[in-house]
C-alpha cells in the first residue's frame, strides 16, 4: 500500500479541498493569466508552469517532510472527489512504481452531432483519436490503462520521480509535449493514464458558442468525402430546431 500521498495545486487563488486525510497545499505565488484555449505552445508559458510547479512541490515538502508520493492535480479537478479517490486507489494497488493520471474529455461541439473528446492531447497525442468508450486490455496492466507519453493535470507518482527529474522543458519542442511531459521522461519509470477514471474539462466557449454553419463546415470536411452531404445537412437542421443533445449521465460514470 503506498502511502503519504501529498495533493499539489497550482492556482491564482486558494482553492477548496475536500479529502482531509490527504494533506493539500495550493500555490499561488507568481500566478500569470495564460489562455486555456486554444493552449499556448511558447517556452515562455511552459517555463512559467514548470517553475510554478516546481516550486509548489517544495514548499509542499517544507510543509509535510515525510511525503512519499504527489498527486499533482489542477484546479480544474478538484471537485471530482470519487476520481480522485478512485485514481489514488488504482495507483495504491499497482505493485510497481509508475506515474499515472486520469483520462480528461470535454464535449466537443464543433461537429453535428457533438462528441466527447480528449482534451489533453498535447500531453498525451497517444489519446489523440481514441473515442470515449475506448478501454484497453493490454497484457501485464490492469485492465483500463494505456501507456502513455505524459498525464496531464491530473497525476500521481512518487516523491523521487519530481526530486530527480522536476517539471522542465521537454526538447524539441513542442513536438515531445509540455513540463508534464518532461517530468514523464523521468529514466525508471513508466507512465499511464486509467480509462477507469474520466473527467470533464468544461467546453471552451469558442468551441461551445459555435454557429450552426461553422459547425456544419467542420463536419462536411469529411461528409462530403463520405457521400453523406444530406443526411448531414438534415441533421444539422433537425438539431438546429431541438437544440443541442444533452450529455448522457449514463455514459460519464
Amino acid at each position: 500500500m503506498k502511502e503519504n500521498i501529498v495533493a499539489v495545486c497550482i492556482s491564482g487563488k486558494q482553492e477548496a479541498w475536500s479529502i482531509p486525510e490527504i494533506p493539500f497545499y495550493c500555490h499561488t505565488e507568481g500566478y500569470r493569466d495564460f489562455p486555456h484555449y486554444p493552449p499556448v505552445k511558447t517556452r515562455e508559458r511552459i517555463r512559467y508552469l514548470a517553475e510554478r510547479r516546481n516550486a509548489a512541490h517544495k514548499r509542499a515538502l517544507e510543509l509535510h517532510p515525510n511525503t512519499e508520493h504527489f498527486l499533482s492535480i489542477d484546479s480544474y479537478y478538484l471537485s471530482y472527489v470519487h476520481e480522485i479517490q478512485h485514481l489514488l486507489q488504482e495507483y495504491s494497488n499497482y505493485n510497481a512504481e509508475c506515474v499515472l493520471g486520469a483520462t480528461n474529455w470535454f464535449s466537443d461541439y464543433s461537429r453535428i452531432p457533438l462528441k466527447l473528446r480528449y482534451w489533453d492531447t498535447w500531453a498525451t497525442p497517444e489519446m489523440k483519436d481514441k473515442r470515449f468508450d475506448y478501454y484497453p486490455k493490454h497484457e501485464g496492466l490492469p485492465e483500463g490503462w494505456e501507456s502513455v507519453r505524459g498525464c496531464g493535470g491530473f497525476a500521481v507518482y512518487p516523491r523521487w520521480v519530481w526530486e530527480r527529474r522536476g517539471y522542465g522543458m521537454p526538447e524539441p519542442f513542442p513536438d515531445a509535449g509540455n513540463e508534464v511531459n518532461y517530468l514523464c521522461q523521468c529514466p525508471g519509470i513508466s507512465s499511464y493514464v486509467s480509462l477507469n477514471v474520466r473527467v470533464l474539462r468544461e467546453t471552451p466557449k469558442e468551441i461551445r458558442d459555435r454557429s450552426l454553419i461553422n459547425r456544419l463546415r467542420t463536419t462536411l470536411k469529411v461528409g462530403t468525402r463520405l457521400g453523406v452531404r444530406r443526411p448531414l445537412i438534415n441533421r444539422a437542421s433537425e438539431m438546429h430546431r431541438l437544440g443541442p443533445e444533452p450529455i448522457r449521465e449514463d455514459i460519464l460514470d
